[in-house]
């Protein structure tokens, strides 16, 4: 029993234990990639199970990751591609606030980004919301402060340091407590300003 199965993932044991097999199968995505049946399901679970659950994975989203055989391993991947999501969402919003700070259209930052190594279409999806002012929850910034929390508590867990995820969870909180917990995360550029 590694680390990480402290707290929060000693409960795929307990489930184990109790229900038998299952598959452990968070998904990655927003409201509407959801509707849209986009999804990305991340999958762990004995290999037997596969073709009785893809079918349903199959209905929900665009692709599904098997992660290993180890119901819990869905969910560890889960907190890092949040970690990541974060992160983006926190450096261009952030990169707007500075940008309009020095008296730079911040519209320049996409502009230069666009097509070369460093874009990203997310963060020009989020980045153009937050210049137009749309901060219309596709996930609230108090949810992304709860995953926050909990990636922190993970990182923590497995001796990682934190550091960037703490820094973007205190800049959320900033946000929220200024009335945007309810919009959508890309509001934490209001805890930059």
């Amino acid at each position: 029993m590694g680390a990480v199965q402290h707290g929060r993932f000693e409960a795929t044991d307990r489930l184990a234990k109790q229900y038998g097999r299952f598959v452990d199968a968070p998904v990655l995505g927003t409201k509407q990639p959801a509707e849209n049946g986009q999804l990305l399901v991340l999958a762990s679970g004995p290999t037997e199970l596969k073709s009785r659950v893809q079918p349903i994975f199959d209905a929900i989203g665009q692709r599904t990751v098997w992660v290993s055989d180890k119901p819990g391993d869905a969910s560890k991947l889960k907190l890092v591609l949040n970690s990541w999501v974060l992160s983006v969402v926190a450096g261009t919003a952030q990169s707007i606030a500075f940008a309009e700070s020095l008296g730079i259209d911040p519209a320049l930052f996409f502009e230069s980004i666009a097509g070369g190594a460093t874009d990203s279409p997310y963060a020009q999806i989020k980045g153009k919301a937050v210049l137009a002012g749309n901060f219309e929850p596709s996930f609230a910034l108090d949810g992304a402060s709860k995953d926050a929390g909990l990636i922190i508590e993970a990182m923590e867990a497995v001796s990682t340091n934190p550091t960037v995820v703490k820094a973007i969870h205190d800049v959320l909180a900033q946000a929220s407590e200024r009335g945007h917990g309810d919009s959508d995360m890309s509001a934490i550029y209001h805890g930059f300003r």
